[in-house]
């Protein structure tokens, strides 16, 4: 359901939604580019035939750019297409999602919007590793300090708890 809502907040209009084992596929050329297909396959956990079919859709579509191992010429070596690599996804990531979970949610009420917001905003705390700098003042979209007035969870009435140490998980010392 999170992929869902993502994909409906960060599409264009008129746009199909791509499945997660491409966009899995073009993260990892991106950040791995000149790629052996093999070793892509290998680092997502894919079958080197279905990486095959995606990265050849993508080549047809202009997204990805493929060309031959100097030293190996059986070895396929894959990159992002210059064309694709210089658009700006940043502006798709940065658009609001409460539009695309009353899309995703059927029946979503406000109390529930305002709580999976906010269960949405702790979330990219607790993985994005926390609030903005003393000089940065959050926007919309930015983390807030948990358990600040103007953090979703205080606006949502989702009380913030402290961090979980061995007691309070059932451990003992």
């Amino acid at each position: 359901m999170l992929r869902d809502i993502a994909q409906v907040a960060t599409a264009n209009e008129g746009e199909r939604p791509v499945a997660a084992s491409t966009v899995a596929i073009v993260e990892d050329v991106t950040s791995h580019p000149q790629s052996p297909i093999t070793e892509i396959a290998q680092r997502r956990g894919r079958a080197q035939s279905r990486v095959s079919r995606i990265v050849d859709g993508l080549q047809t579509r202009g997204v990805l750019t493929v060309g031959h191992d100097p030293a190996d010429g059986r070895r396929t070596l894959v990159s992002v297409a210059p064309q694709t690599r210089h658009l700006d996804f940043a502006e798709r990531a940065g658009r609001p999602i409460e539009e695309a979970i009353r899309q995703v949610v059927a029946g979503v009420s406000g109390g529930q919007q305002r709580r999976i917001e906010a269960a949405l905003e702790v979330l990219g705390d607790e993985l994005l590793g926390g609030s903005p700098g003393p000089a940065q003042k959050p926007g919309r979209g930015q983390m807030r300090p948990l358990g600040s007035p103007d953090h979703p969870a205080s606006r949502a009435g989702v009380a913030p708890t402290a961090p979980a140490g061995p007691r309070s998980r059932g451990m003992s010392r």
